[in-house]
């Protein structure tokens, strides 16, 4: 067993993001978020970035009433305790923005998330020990798949929190933040092992 896991949202149910952005505001570049490095100062982010939650389903076992810590979206979206939890545990490599997030179902908005910017991009994959699948007309690095990840813990240089290079959707923990998180009760994140799980 790695000192590293996926961070990833559990399989409890709760409410999910639908469409990404309000109508009337500046489209964001999601592109810049995924590269693990401050964005470019040309790049304007809205204040707030806004968010519209899935309608509510009662007939769907995915959904419940639940905001959860994470959600998913363009960009990872974090709730503000969960973002401190983070911080307390020592990750220090988080860039938040405002977010607005709507439910359709009766207009409330939620302004207790941030969308995160990660800094920091490894390339921490063994790729010969890792049952990885490389796109033949794709780049070697961003978006490799994975049916199971075998990390060279070597590059990681100990950091806390990264998005993994070979396959840059992927956010990986250190066990000690892993350990911090699940002392703090947050039942809906999940860490799940690298070589059991797809990328």
């Amino acid at each position: 067993m790695g000192n590293y896991y996926l961070l990833d949202r559990s399989s409890l149910p709760g409410r999910w993001i639908g469409t990404s952005r309000g109508t009337n505001e500046p489209k964001v570049d999601w592109y810049y978020w995924r590269k693990g490095a401050l964005l470019p100062k040309a790049e304007v982010v809205p204040d707030p970035i806004t968010f519209l939650l899935r309608p509510y389903s009662k007939w769907s076992s995915d959904d419940s009433p639940h905001m959860p810590a994470y959600l998913r979206a363009s960009a990872p979206l974090f709730r503000d305790d969960f973002i401190q939890a983070l911080s307390d545990a020592g990750v220090d490599n988080l860039i938040t923005y405002n977010c607005a997030i709507t439910d359709p179902d009766n207009g409330k908005v939620y302004t207790n998330y941030k969308a995160v910017n990660v800094l920091g991009l490894i390339a921490a994959a063994d790729m010969d020990k890792s049952n990885a699948i490389v796109h033949p007309n794709g780049p070697p690095l961003i978006d490799v798949d994975f049916d199971g990840l075998v990390m060279d813990e070597n590059k990681t240089y100990g950091a806390l929190l990264f998005r993994l290079a070979e396959s840059n959707n992927t956010i990986l923990v250190h066990k000690s933040v892993k350990k911090y998180i699940e002392s703090r009760g947050y039942e809906d994140i999940a860490f799940y092992e690298t070589n059991d799980v797809a990328l």
